[in-house]
């Protein structure tokens, strides 16, 4: 009898220990409000600074753009015509509930479909 079925564990589980994981959550969460936090502290010294404004408020749609761009060139169909949606939606509309949920509705609702294709 293996050793795990001796001690009364299921062999090939791993127990997942509940204090490291909160404390792993915790630790993540501290990191994410301190970014923000101090993202939101160097935006208002740096408000001031002649010349800078057009740089802060580009800086939004950079890292959107950042994080979406590498994702969706190993996109889905879907995932694609949502992002050429929501692009089109922001640059005419500027309306950010708009795009978003134009984006979710055709990944959600178009999805099976455009995906078949």
């Amino acid at each position: 009898m293996a050793t795990g079925m001796a001690m009364g564990k299921t062999p090939g589980i791993t127990m997942v220990d509940t204090s490291s994981t909160l404390t792993a959550i915790a630790m993540m969460a501290g990191i994410v409000y301190l970014t923000r936090m101090g993202g939101y502290f160097v935006g208002l010294q740096l408000r001031h600074i002649k010349g800078i404004q057009p740089v802060l408020e580009a800086l939004p749609g950079c890292a959107f753009m950042a994080i979406l761009a590498p994702a969706v060139r190993r996109g889905s169909v879907s995932e694609i015509v949502a992002m050429v949606c929501v692009i089109a939606i922001m640059w005419r509309s500027n309306n950010v509930v708009l795009a978003t949920a134009t984006g979710m509705a055709i990944l959600l609702f178009g999805g099976p479909y455009l995906d078949a294709l």
